[in-house]
């Protein structure tokens, strides 16, 4: 019998009133399980894909990567536990709970987990559906 394997993003979830709440406390302890023992070293979930925003919870076990990549509009990510290592135009910027990174649009960058770490991420992309 096959393995029942989780997807790596999990459900999207559109705006579908003026306003939504979520406890970000509860995904990110929920991905941070999940992510333990993952042969990729990262899981992620969108909460919120609604134009030109993303709203996503990130969790990476110790030396998880997000690859180098660049975004089609600014973007923040606020280290919620753990730390980890941006890469970004050329520098390196140590996050740690707590802390949070804006960058502009269409900078490379890549992140790398120095532990056990999750990451809230917003992106507001450039002509996004």
């Amino acid at each position: 019998m096959g393995e029942n394997k989780q997807p790596a993003v999990l459900k999207v979830r559109r705006l579908k009133a003026d306003v939504m709440q979520f406890s970000v406390q509860e995904e990110m302890l929920q991905l941070v399980q999940r992510v333990a023992g993952n042969k990729s070293k990262r899981t992620a979930k969108t909460l919120v894909k609604e134009g030109p925003l993303r709203v996503l919870v990130v969790a990476l076990d110790a030396g998880g990567k997000l690859e180098e990549h660049a975004v089609d509009g600014p973007f923040s990510v606020q280290c919620l536990m753990g730390r980890v290592t941006a890469h970004v135009a050329g520098t390196d910027k140590e996050l740690r709970a707590g802390d949070l990174l804006v960058v502009d649009t269409g900078v490379t960058h890549d992140i790398e987990a120095k532990e056990s770490a999750a990451l809230l991420i917003t992106i507001t992309r450039a002509g996004a559906d």
